[in-house]
């Protein structure tokens, strides 16, 4: 299961990657998006769902730090 979680993430980055290159205005609602999601789950006590959330946020911060 662990490895099926962490395909999905990554499809999804890569996915916000390909989105975010082609328009960079993207990227903060991306980061919006994901700080609310990670507030929800921490809030709801699912603590596993919401490390997996901030990863991908951090995830997201260093995309928009590669340079192009």
């Amino acid at each position: 299961m662990v490895q099926v979680k962490m395909g999905t993430e990554a499809l999804a980055l890569c996915i916000a990657e390909v989105l975010c290159e082609r328009d960079p205005s993207l990227l903060a609602a991306f980061r919006e998006r994901v700080e609310m999601l990670y507030h929800v789950l921490d809030d709801r006590g699912d603590s596993e769902a919401a490390a997996m959330v901030s990863a991908f946020g951090r995830a997201l911060t260093d995309l928009a730090r590669k340079p192009i």
